[in-house]
């Protein structure tokens, strides 16, 4: 029955809805252990997993270098663990680690630590070219990013290692370093340098994480030449993708860049910072699925202000927001179906800074004046 008396009322929204992008980063770590639990557990952080080595007697395997390198950086981000017992042949612990990278897919629905956008290592393991390889599949998956380990004793071994990929969902970092009077694989140690520098900011997911400090690090039993200025081992193999850690005035990370056959997907910073955009974005606009069409302009206003946010901050250069005409059909609108196309400059990283100094003799009259006592 009509209501027709009264004063009737309802209540909508014409409004840009809020964009926002979680700047913590989990970690997916695959280990190995002598004593205590298997399986998939998560940790609040490194130094509670450290607190389950003590509490469960834990003296071999792969587990506590992993949980040392991270928690040496000082970040404070989640963990999803997935262990399994130390075997008694590299052949099987290899076998368990692959299985156990098929598990972090389960990681949001048993721990409730959703690893999409974040970072695996199966450290030392991860050198195994088939266990790098595993990494990659899951990591291009959940769009996580993959680091692997490679502890060859020179430049050409690290090189072969890292021509079996050709992935922008890898970093591939190499050696051992000293640090907390241990060795730790540097995938370990960059995987917590990246989660702390992420959550620095609300916006440091968007950074390069080459030329910083690796907390802890006091050296490394593989030396790399690295030379300011000039062709060296370390500028070669990070044009090759590779990630190490050098003594540049203290010990810090050199290289941030993928092996994708595509020159704009070398950079990790802009593939990390396109997956972020791209999730948060989806996201957010979950609330229009299903809804009038002509909601379609407040999902766009909301886009809008959310890329104007992140020009502003530093992390993008400009954009373009549009419904494609091509796309866009009388047939695509009658079925209810939209294209809405997002353009975007990230900004650039400074990889290589070119400085030339040049010898003029442009300011010689100068010196003529001021030796004859005349005024400039």
């Amino acid at each position: 029955m009509d209501l027709n008396y009264g004063i009737n009322g309802s209540i909508s929204a014409d409004a840009a809805r809020p964009i926002t992008i979680n700047s913590s980063t989990p970690i997916g770590i695959v280990a190995t252990v002598n004593q205590g639990s298997t399986g998939l557990m998560k940790f609040n952080n490194a130094t509670e997993g450290l607190a389950y080595i003590v509490t469960n007697s834990i003296t071999e395997g792969t587990l506590y270098a992993a949980l040392k390198g991270i928690e040496l950086q000082g970040v404070n981000c989640p963990l999803v663990v997935q262990l399994s017992t130390k075997a008694a042949t590299e052949a099987e612990d290899i076998t368990n680690v692959l299985a156990g990278i098929d598990e972090l897919r389960y990681a949001d629905a048993e721990t409730g630590i959703d690893l999409k956008n974040g970072l695996m290592i199966a450290p030392v393991h991860s050198a195994d070219l088939s266990v790098g390889a595993k990494l990659d599949a899951l990591s291009t998956k959940l769009w996580t990013t993959g680091l692997t380990d490679d502890f060859s004793a020179d430049e050409a071994g690290f090189k072969a290692y890292m021509g079996n990929f050709g992935s922008r969902y890898l970093l591939h970092c190499t050696g051992y370093y000293n640090a907390d009077g241990i060795l730790i694989p540097n995938s370990a140690i960059m995987a917590g340098l990246i989660a702390l520098w992420d959550s620095k900011t609300p916006f440091g997911w968007a950074k390069s994480h080459s030329n910083r400090i690796a907390k802890g690090v006091s050296g490394s039993p593989r030396r790399i030449e690295y030379l300011d200025g000039s062709d060296c081992e370390a500028r070669r193999l990070r044009q090759d993708g590779g990630c190490m850690i050098v003594k540049d005035i203290g010990w810090r990370t050199y290289g941030f860049e993928t092996r994708d056959i595509d020159p704009i997907w070398q950079s990790l910073a802009r593939v990390r910072t396109f997956h972020r955009m791209l999730a948060a974005i989806l996201k957010a606009t979950k609330w229009a699925r299903d809804r009038e069409a002509d909601e379609l302009l407040s999902v766009r206003k909301s886009i809008d202000e959310f890329l104007n946010e992140l020009i502003g901050n530093g992390v993008g250069i400009g954009f373009e927001v549009y419904f494609d005409e091509l796309k866009n059909t009388k047939a695509t609108v009658t079925a209810g179906k939209f294209y809405l196309t997002i353009k975007f400059q990230d900004m650039p990283s400074i990889s290589e800074l070119n400085i030339e100094l040049i010898y003029s003799d442009a300011w010689s009259e100068v010196l003529i004046n001021y030796i004859n006592g005349e005024a400039a």
